[in-house]
């Protein structure tokens, strides 16, 4: 009798120990169903001080992090090229750097913008600072970026002759070189790149008064990614729940040890010829 019953036990708490056995997988799963659900991959094309490497400053990247917390947002900086694969593979759902110079796609979603890059016409020349618009300097050659070069709205742009670059740092060596009198550029780099200069003393790039375009960034999300409707409805709600704690002044201008946001090895060469 004795040894049934040790029998029976025995048969119960195997059943037990199989039932927590089972319990604890399908909870895993669960859990590893909503990790992968959280998890959003994003795409950017790299820029220095916005979207680069986790070495580097990048306040654009901080910026959609901390607007998706309940997400496990990882962005990838890499050329226009391969975001652009990325994004037609499905391998990315959206991409942060969307700007306003483009005409806006029926197969994205696009959230609030995150972000204003304001264009300035900047020379060794004060007289940059009375240009207001682009027939000012009709027919000069004018450096610019690719990033937004390659827009709907400067593509048609015939005011000026474009002098194209891939980043920000060869379209200053342009200026420095003589290569062109003008360029266009991000007022946040200009500003970082003056710090450089004012720091050994030398005269900083004029700036134009105004800005020449004032160019939105936002979040675009594939209309097709998964929860693509419900990732910008948080997104939009994370940004304003950031500006009002004050947090988004702090990822946009964030406090760093570096004189500039910039690296400044990449320019000491066009500093010293200044």
């Amino acid at each position: 009798m004795k040894k049934a019953i040790l029998v029976m036990n025995v048969k119960r708490k195997s059943k037990l120990v199989f039932g927590l056995f089972i319990t604890t997988l399908l909870l895993s799963a669960q859990v590893l169903s909503v990790q992968a659900q959280n998890n959003l991959e994003l795409v950017g094309n790299q820029v220095p001080t916005l979207i680069d490497t986790p070495d580097f400053p990048s306040r654009a990247i901080n910026i959609v992090k901390a607007a998706l917390p309940e997400y496990s947002v990882n962005v990838t900086a890499t050329t226009q090229a391969w975001s652009g694969s990325g994004l037609r593979s499905g391998k990315y759902a959206g991409f942060i750097d969307y700007y306003s110079l483009n005409n806006q796609r029926d197969n994205y979603l696009y959230s609030d913008p995150y972000l204003l890059i304001p264009l300035h016409i900047a020379s060794r020349n004060s007289n940059a600072v009375e240009v207001v618009r682009l027939d000012k300097i009709y027919r000069t050659s004018l450096g610019i970026e690719n990033r937004f070069a390659n827009t709907d709205q400067l593509r048609s742009e015939r005011s000026v002759r474009w002098a194209r670059s891939p980043d920000f740092l060869t379209n200053i060596k342009q200026l420095a070189g003589q290569r062109v009198d003008y360029i266009i550029a991000d007022k946040s780099m200009l500003d970082e790149f003056n710090k450089l200069l004012l720091h050994v003393k030398v005269s900083p790039v004029f700036l134009s008064k105004t800005p020449i375009y004032n160019v939105q960034m936002r979040l675009a999300m594939r209309a097709d990614a998964p929860d693509a409707a419900a990732i910008i409805k948080a997104f939009n709600q994370g940004l304003m729940a950031l500006k009002e704690t004050g947090q988004y002044d702090l990822l946009l201008n964030p406090t760093v040890d570096s004189l500039s946001l910039l690296d400044e090895a990449l320019y000491q060469d066009i500093i010293r010829k200044w």
